[in-house]
């Protein structure tokens, strides 16, 4: 286990045989995490959902990232992963009401996001339909799943669902692809998120699982991981002031009642 020091906030983590991280205080910076992959580069060897589930022999690390708000840090984390070798499985929304992938810009950082070499993953919102069942739980993932993949030209890796209730943590199982809640994802690989902004299980590398060399399955949110420390609560005022920006500029371009409206300063 690491040695704890006395300052909330300050840790020392092992990270490879003989050497440490000192001094840490904010684990949520990208600065953090480009250290955070390494050392788990250098442990694990990485794979894939589809792979995992048939071939789950340790030390096997999955990584992957649930795009729930926002694009522009996903493009920034996978570009930092790109550059240190790791790879992980991407999962959008089709349906989200804060990012449009297929948008000009929304499609464009999710192609250089594949092209960083990168999976294409389904992150499926089971409370957007009002009647889903085990029955028809294929069929609408099915239609999502077409969608990416005929606007991408790439396969869709694997299905998460978002904010996942009863019936996707009963144990189903989807006809055509593995999803990331799927009882062998949660049981021969041990399960870390951070969530929140906070790791819900944990960090990582000060666990035993990590220590034994235990397979891995790990869920990190773009959206929390930034240049410089960072409350959570900061980073969504921030992403919403970003929103809000670019809602000013497109209907700024788009509308002229919106420029002479605030340039006279006249509301009608």
């Amino acid at each position: 286990m690491p040695r704890r020091l006395k300052e909330p906030g300050f840790i020392i983590r092992p990270c490879e045989k003989g050497g440490v991280v000192e001094n840490e205080r904010h684990i949520f910076t990208l600065g953090y995490y480009e250290e955070f992959v390494s050392c788990l580069r250098k442990a694990y060897h990485l794979t894939t959902f589809q792979e995992g589930k048939i071939n789950h022999a340790p030390p096997k690390l999955i990584m992957r990232h649930d795009i729930d708000m926002d694009l522009e840090s996903a493009l920034r984390m996978s570009s930092l992963e790109n550059k240190l070798g790791i790879h992980a499985t991407y999962f959008f929304m089709v349906r989200c009401p804060l990012y449009n992938i297929f948008s000009g810009s929304g499609s464009e950082q999710v192609k250089q996001i594949l092209a960083n070499g990168h999976y294409l993953g389904l992150h499926f919102d089971c409370a957007l339909y009002e009647d889903v069942s085990t029955n028809n739980l294929n069929y609408y993932v099915s239609k999502e799943c077409q969608l990416l993949e005929s606007f991408f030209e790439n396969p869709v890796e694997a299905v998460s669902f978002h904010r996942p209730g009863r019936l996707e943590l009963s144990g189903v199982e989807l006809e055509k692809l593995p999803h990331t809640y799927e009882r062998v994802f949660l049981e021969k690989f041990k399960y870390f998120s951070d969530s929140r902004g906070i790791w819900a299980y944990g960090n990582p590398l000060e666990s035993e699982a990590f220590s034994k060399r235990e397979n891995l399955h790990i869920l990190v949110h773009p959206v929390w991981w930034t240049p410089a420390p960072v409350s959570s609560y900061q980073k969504l005022v921030s992403l919403l002031q970003q929103h809000n920006h670019q809602a000013e500029q497109y209907i700024s371009e788009n509308c002229k009642v919106w420029e002479k409206g605030r340039v006279g300063g006249k509301s009608s």
